[in-house]
């Protein structure tokens, strides 16, 4: 299993950054982690064909995990790709990804290929030998009430994802650490959102649980500027950029 770090900023634009994807490629096939601005020039950039994505997760609404979506999905169109796309997001948001991705012209009638969405919930597998586990967090709990008022859920998830190379967990965007901590107990890989939760945390994650490398992403502009996290971390934490590749099977 490899991750390819697409897009690891915040949700503020900089320069050098893309927004919030990752991709784990296996075998030959690809499955995306969320989909924010400019992950189809990422992908493209670090050689990997757009029409190598089997499956996308998309683990909450916010704008810099999604919006760079519809562009990708345009972009295998206009490729000819022919495969079907398992899209997979938050309970009751299918229908507003689909109003969306109509609203933007994008019509399966006349699309190049059929895209199938799914609600996150269980376990899946997307490829044989892969498992990937939707687990909530807690991330989305401040703006519920008023999500409510709207008619629209507040979910949000992270992934713990089981292969032969062993366990690795994308915790996207949290609220705390623990929203992760039952599933990054057994972890080999631990990729964490630095913007929501402090270095420090992080820090003290990595050096508790031997074995267990640390990666923060969603990168917020003073983390970055800084670079502290690594030096303080004595190397037991690794901050990410748009180019980065991890092989799990090199890491064991």
């Amino acid at each position: 299993m490899t991750f390819f770090f697409t897009g690891t900023a915040s949700g503020i634009p900089v320069a050098d950054r893309r927004h919030a994807s990752l991709v784990l490629r296996y075998g030959e096939a690809c499955v995306l982690f969320d989909a924010g601005e400019g992950v189809s020039a990422s992908l493209i950039t670090q050689g990997l064909d757009l029409s190598c994505i089997s499956a996308i997760f998309i683990s909450h609404t916010h704008c810099d995990h999604v919006a760079g979506l519809p562009l990708l999905l345009q972009g295998m169109h206009l490729a000819g790709r022919k495969t079907p796309l398992d899209i997979h997001v938050p309970p009751g948001r299918q229908e507003w990804f689909r109003r969306w991705f109509e609203g933007l012209y994008i019509f399966e009638e006349k699309w190049s290929f059929p895209f199938r969405m799914h609600c996150l919930g269980e376990s899946v597998a997307p490829v044989d030998g892969l498992e990937i586990t939707p687990v909530p967090n807690r991330h989305l709990e401040k703006v519920r009430a008023l999500a409510e008022r709207y008619g629209i859920r507040a979910d949000s998830f992270s992934f713990r994802i089981d292969g032969p190379s062993g366990t690795a967990v994308v915790s996207s965007d949290i609220a705390v650490l623990d929203d992760i901590a039952s599933s990054v107990a057994d972890a080999d890989l631990l990729i964490v959102d630095a913007t929501h939760v402090s270095p420090s945390e992080i820090i003290d994650l990595a050096k508790q649980q031997s074995g267990l490398r640390v990666v923060c992403t969603h990168i917020p502009p003073e983390l970055d500027a800084a670079s502290a996290i690594a030096t303080r971390s004595g190397g037991t934490v690794t901050v990410a950029f748009d180019g980065l590749q991890i092989d799990l099977d090199q890491e064991r």
